[in-house]
């Protein structure tokens, strides 16, 4: 089945672009990525924004930007429009992302989408109905014309407690309505069910997180009128903003969240500043001591996770620990999705 199979919406930090880095082509070809950009308003997004991705080779695959915090509100979506135009004459393969209510509050900037190839519409589950849903995938469809691409993107957002077989249930007219009327290229549903902390989480290697949003989609593709429906996912991190009061007194856990088909594996230490950041290389010797370890040539990540093991005195910091859970994440993701879609 042709086009993107895999929509990781990706909180856009040092982290997460190492990861996008070391991509192999044919992982990154099956997906489009959606960048969490943040920034101060105001401020040469083209510039520092390029920057980050002329370091991640973003050149080589496109992607969207969700920037909904780089302007001032009530900006709408033009300064979106702008800054993809300028990257993309910078050679990247940027496209908008809108929301729907910056949609619906600035219809009269639908013009902008004119000539545009491709668009992706994010629309928040908890917030819209059905049929505002698909007046708005038809404006934008209206607006950019037949020959670009219109994805869809139903997120849940955080799915938290929320039963999985209610969460089909709710997602799946939005989904099975939106693929019949034809007037989008391709529709994905996404959420994220990765907890906010790991405070509550037993120290040691017993911790199992259940994948909700995957086992959702899992029983969405199989509903009739939904066969066609891809995934994303928010990576190995929870969607919602950490409020941080002082970053200073924050004491992270040493940890390894390491994605399998419908779970996580998480491998748990102490707090890193005051029992040692040389907690990760146990739980790395851990990790490839397990057949459930994919291997060092699965993923750069994996590759990393060998190196750590073999390496007492090299045991990272928070930064690349999250970069190697990423890179393993959407290595895994992308390539089982290649199997099933």
């Amino acid at each position: 089945m042709a086009g993107p199979k895999y929509y990781p919406i990706l909180k856009w930090k040092r982290g997460e672009q190492g990861a996008m880095r070391h991509l192999d082509v044919a992982d990154q070809s099956l997906m489009l990525p959606i960048l969490e950009v943040m920034g101060a308003p105001g401020a040469d997004h083209r510039h520092v924004l390029g920057r980050q991705l002329g370091d991640v080779r973003a050149k080589d695959y496109p992607f969207g930007i969700d920037g909904r915090t780089l302007w001032t509100p009530g900006a709408g979506f033009k300064p979106l429009i702008k800054l993809c135009g300028q990257l993309q004459k910078d050679g990247y393969q940027a496209h908008p992302v809108i929301g729907v209510q910056d949609l619906l509050a600035n219809l009269a900037d639908l013009s902008l989408l004119k000539g545009l190839p491709l668009v992706v519409l994010r629309l928040r589950l908890q917030i819209i109905l059905l049929d505002s849903v698909l007046a708005a995938v038809k404006a934008v469809r209206k607006a950019i014309g037949k020959s670009a691409q219109l994805h869809v993107v139903f997120d849940f957002g955080p799915i938290g407690e929320a039963p999985e077989g209610g969460l089909r249930v709710f997602v799946e007219p939005f989904v099975q309505s939106t693929l019949t009327a034809g007037d989008a290229n391709f529709v994905a549903m996404a959420g994220g069910s990765f907890p906010l902390s790991l405070g509550g989480f037993a120290l040691g290697v017993n911790n199992r997180i259940r994948r909700k949003e995957w086992h959702v989609w899992q029983d969405l593709r199989q509903q009739p009128g939904c066969e066609e429906v891809r995934f994303g996912d928010f990576n190995v991190t929870n969607p919602e903003p950490q409020e941080i009061e002082d970053p200073a007194k924050m004491n992270p856990a040493a940890a390894i969240r390491y994605a399998r088909e419908g779970e996580w594996w998480l491998l748990k230490a102490r707090g890193a500043k005051t029992s040692g950041f040389g907690q990760y290389n146990t739980l790395c010797r851990a990790l490839v001591a397990s057949a459930e370890y994919s291997g060092a040539g699965f993923s750069y990540g994996d590759k990393r996770y060998q190196f750590h093991a073999l390496n007492n005195n090299k045991p990272g910091n928070f930064m690349t620990w999250r970069r190697d859970a990423a890179s393993h994440h959407l290595v895994l993701t992308v390539r089982r999705l290649n199997q099933l879609i």
